[in-house]
């Protein structure tokens, strides 16, 4: 999925919405938000925004941990390996 990068810097917080099982990136002043709902898709987005999903834990209710931790496990996942828009996916195997 294409997505517009390096968006993340005027990030309020990002949650786990049980109703649309969707993460909300919500963002500072009215920006609006946005939805990912594919853990996957953070894969797609830059070295920088996965840097702020890394450096902010994402909220949830205890009910719904268990899938809501699958999208900061994936953020980790990438900052650690590098993975990112851009990154070769070769490159950062091991």
């Amino acid at each position: 999925m294409s997505m517009e990068q390096d968006m993340l810097a005027n990030m309020a917080l990002w949650c786990y919405d049980l109703d649309t099982h969707e993460v909300v990136i919500v963002f500072r002043k009215d920006k609006g938000n946005f939805r990912i709902l594919d853990p996957m898709w953070i894969v797609n987005m830059s070295a920088t925004d996965i840097d702020w999903l890394f450096r902010h834990d994402i909220f949830y209710e205890d009910k719904d941990a268990s899938l809501a931790l699958r999208f900061q496990r994936v953020a980790c996942y990438c900052y650690y390996q590098g993975i990112h828009t851009g990154s070769s996916w070769s490159e950062t195997a091991h």
